[in-house]
């Protein structure tokens, strides 16, 4: 053997210990679904909209190591009207969306979510990254689970105690009655049929991303306060006011 293939050799042998020892982190574009197309194309086949499915895709990738459940994420669509189910829970290992109502603040919207605040006693929805983790049990709301927000737009979750809990106005017998899904004071409030499975997926330190599709770049310019313009325009039947049970004040 030469010297050269002697040297060949000896690289190629150090080559494969330093793979084998040193991990290299896999891209979330990368990662495959349980039928082995890629995870971000299969998302996007049972309309999940590209933009924030992209954006939480990078979020995985520039924190990779520092969020603990990357089998499970959340997109709350606050660009769609509440009687949609527009809170997309995503299955990062199999590629299965599951979709729920969510409710917004009061004082955000009636039937669509147009606008958002990072103030505390606003009693409005805030969009942007959240980091859950962990649970607590609210005498008035039961289950809960903690989110604190990570952007400057929703950075004063924990003051203004916005959570993810159950409530009895989210239901497809409260749209009926009313047109529209109820209103929180900016939690996001989902059925209670719901709410124990999606903390038990979510609370060892899942991502939450609220997004609005109009609003989200306003959101980062100016981060206490975003609106839609104009007024809200509302189909006929839809109940305006405030009923029991419903955020924003006491029965």
């Amino acid at each position: 053997m030469t010297y050269a293939s002697r040297i060949y050799q000896y690289l190629v042998a150090l080559f494969l210990l330093l793979s084998a020892s040193v991990s290299v982190a896999e891209s979330m574009f990368n990662r495959r679904a349980a039928n082995g197309r890629f995870l971000f194309d299969v998302l996007l086949e049972q309309a999940v909209p590209r933009e924030p499915l992209d954006l939480i895709f990078r979020m995985f990738d520039y924190n990779e190591g520092r969020i603990p459940n990357t089998d499970y994420a959340v997109l709350v669509d606050y660009s769609r009207p509440s009687t949609e189910k527009r809170l997309h829970l995503l299955d990062l290992r199999t590629g299965l969306v599951q979709k729920f109502y969510v409710a917004h603040g009061i004082r955000s919207g009636i039937l669509e979510t147009r606008s958002f605040s990072n103030l505390p006693d606003s009693w409005k929805s805030s969009l942007g990254f959240y980091f859950a983790k962990g649970t607590y049990n609210s005498p008035k709301n039961g289950l809960s689970l903690y989110l604190d927000g990570i952007d400057r737009s929703n950075n004063n979750s924990r003051l203004r105690q916005i959570v993810l809990h159950g409530a009895s106005y989210v239901s497809d017998e409260f749209i009926a009655r009313n047109r529209r899904l109820g209103w929180s004071e900016g939690c996001f409030a989902v059925g209670l049929e719901h709410v124990q499975y999606l903390i038990d997926l979510l609370q060892s330190g899942s991502i939450l991303f609220s997004y609005h599709k109009d609003l989200i770049g306003y959101s980062r310019r100016y981060p206490s306060e975003q609106s839609l313009m104009g007024d809200e325009l509302l189909p006929p039947g839809v109940n305006p006011r405030r009923t029991p049970g419903e955020g924003g004040g006491t029965d």
